[in-house]
């Protein structure tokens, strides 16, 4: 069972092996010749006379079209849409965005490398998706070499959609900004993190800070609150002057039945209440 378990993994492995090789293998997609040299020759046209500002180009620019352009700046200045205007009577198209994109680009470049100093033929292939086409220009500069990579859309015009200057770094140099962005990268990780951790743990201070303002608040609650007055003792039972009081109206009951039935005191062997005592066991109480 593990076998054939087994062959069949080879199985899909080798599969998977052998259509990747085909997709790897796909002929690489040729470029037109009028086409390579249509956006070849756009590319040398920027590279010589439109980023280097050479006063000469600007000055037939200006004449061309009519409106005086004196370098970069004017077309960072005026924006985009000023750009496309202004390649467009000269018979470019460009995306103004991306055009300005690459002036900044080209500017970094410059103050790194210096300026221009030659440039090569410029190697044309298709992108990714085969809808444009990229030009690699070899240039020298000052201080280092480097590639300017313009893309164009695959279109009637030809439009310029970007362009960018890749410096040509040392290996030693490649991997001393690499190690600088991990640095950077996990210094503001654990930084992040360091500040997390003592962000939870001041929880604990502000609870117990708030337990503590709330106790000082009822202390001082109860400090000014008014005193609460006890209740007036109920007077106490005078016993004896109710056992009189209540001898009084039993004697008074009695001359009264004695007065209605004509018996006098003598008659009745001079009777008098002279006292009363309560009886814990009264029987008259367990009905």
């Amino acid at each position: 069972m593990v076998k054939r378990n087994m062959k069949k993994f080879l199985s899909v492995l080798c599969i998977g092996i052998c259509l990747l090789g085909l997709t790897a293998c796909e002929p690489v997609k040729p470029v037109a010749p009028e086409d390579a040299d249509m956006v070849r020759e756009i590319s040398e046209v920027l590279t010589n006379y439109i980023l280097p500002e050479d006063p000469q180009a600007y000055s037939g620019l200006s004449m061309n079209i009519g409106t005086n352009v004196e370098g970069l700046d004017t077309f960072e200045a005026e924006g985009a849409e000023f750009a496309e205007y202004i390649f467009g009577r000269i018979g470019m198209q460009v995306e103004g965005n991306g055009f300005l994109s690459g002036v900044d680009s080209w500017k970094k470049a410059v103050a790194e490398a210096g300026q221009l100093v030659s440039t090569g033929e410029g190697t044309v292939k298709y992108g990714s998706k085969g809808d444009t086409l990229i030009v690699d220009v070899p240039a020298r500069f000052e201080n280092r070499n480097a590639e300017i990579e313009f893309v164009y859309k695959d279109d009637l015009s030809k439009t310029l959609t970007s362009f960018a200057v890749n410096i040509d770094y040392s290996f030693g140099e490649k991997m001393e900004k690499a190690g600088l962005n991990t640095l950077l990268g996990m210094g503001t990780v654990f930084i992040v993190l360091i500040l997390l951790s003592l962000l939870i743990g001041s929880f604990g201070f502000i609870n117990k800070a708030q337990s503590a303002a709330e106790k000082k608040k009822l202390a001082g609650a109860e400090q000014t609150a008014a005193p609460v007055q006890s209740e007036p003792a109920a007077p106490a039972v005078q016993t004896s002057s109710d056992d009189d009081e209540i001898a009084a109206v039993i004697a008074a009951a009695i001359a009264a039945y004695q007065a209605e039935g004509g018996i006098s005191s003598a008659e009745s062997g001079g009777y008098y209440v002279r006292s009363i005592r309560r009886r814990t066991n009264n029987k008259w109480n367990r009905n």
